[in-house]
């Protein structure tokens, strides 16, 4: 992999030399076009085993894309390539299926629904460096209703961000997450509880000024129907800070781009 420079840039193929652009590294990237043709690796037995792990890797994207999705609404609180850190716990949740042979394990998050608090979507700003304030957060029995509570809240002492900052406002997103499976008949991957796709719900404090006073913040964000109706699902709870240095005025529903996020608790 080489970096393109120069005052010639372009994006497409040339002969065996691709160029694209990295959204990340926010440079022009070269490579060379190349692997395995590919009759030989869907067709050989040689291959058997490359094939399994395609079709596992399979899994693993469509569970990582539906996380994803069920927490866009604070998504541009995550930086890097957090993406990457949702494929691999896929894979280590994937491993625990002992039940299927290789190339048929489900992703069963449902399973190991704690081991999701472990994601970090924002390297340069991690959550637990960043907010430093305990809270609780308590399911409701008819599985509609999430309550997150943070006592004391002192804003000028527990937002540890690195640069100055006058606003502030806390996100919460309740989501419910399916596992993914093996479907004989169709022959792929599928959701084992169909329709979650937008089964998420968002909301958000007011932009607050900072200060040395402590204050009780109290976030409630409900299902219009009940989660975990049938197995093989999960509630995940997310909490978003989002800080503004507080020019000019802010509106309920603007977005300042800067803070960090974090899957705070789940339930099954």
């Amino acid at each position: 992999m080489a970096e393109l420079k120069g005052p010639i840039q372009f994006i497409g193929s040339m002969g065996n030399i691709r160029v694209y652009f990295n959204k990340t590294l926010k440079r022009y990237i070269v490579s060379t076009k190349g692997g395995s043709i590919k009759e030989l690796i869907m067709k050989s037995p040689d291959y058997a085993r490359q094939r399994e792990n395609m079709s596992e890797f399979k899994a693993c994207a469509y569970w990582s894309s539906l996380l994803r999705q069920l927490l866009e609404s604070i998504d541009h609180l995550a930086t890097g390539y957090y993406f990457s850190g949702f494929m691999k716990l896929a894979k280590a949740i994937q491993k625990h299926d002992i039940e299927h042979e290789k190339g048929f394990r489900s992703v069963e998050s449902s399973k190991a629904a704690s081991l999701l608090t472990t994601l970090c979507f924002n390297k340069e700003h991690p959550f637990e460096d960043v907010f430093t304030q305990r809270f609780d957060v308590v399911f409701s029995r008819d599985k509609k209703t999430v309550t997150l509570t943070l006592p004391g809240f002192c804003s000028r002492y527990q937002i540890l961000w690195p640069t100055r900052f006058k606003l502030y406002r806390l996100a919460l997103v309740i989501a419910e997450l399916s596992d993914f499976e093996w479907n004989e008949t169709g022959k792929r991957y599928v959701p084992r509880v169909d329709g979650l796709t937008k089964h998420s719900e968002t909301v958000y404090t007011e932009w607050t000024q900072q200060s040395t006073d402590p204050e009780n913040i109290v976030l409630t964000a409900s299902f219009a129907e009940p989660a975990l109706s049938l197995p093989g699902t999960t509630v995940i709870v997310a909490l978003g800070l989002e800080i503004s240095p507080g020019f000019g005025e802010l509106a309920s529903t603007s977005i300042a781009g800067m803070g960090t996020m974090k899957i705070v608790d789940c339930f099954t």
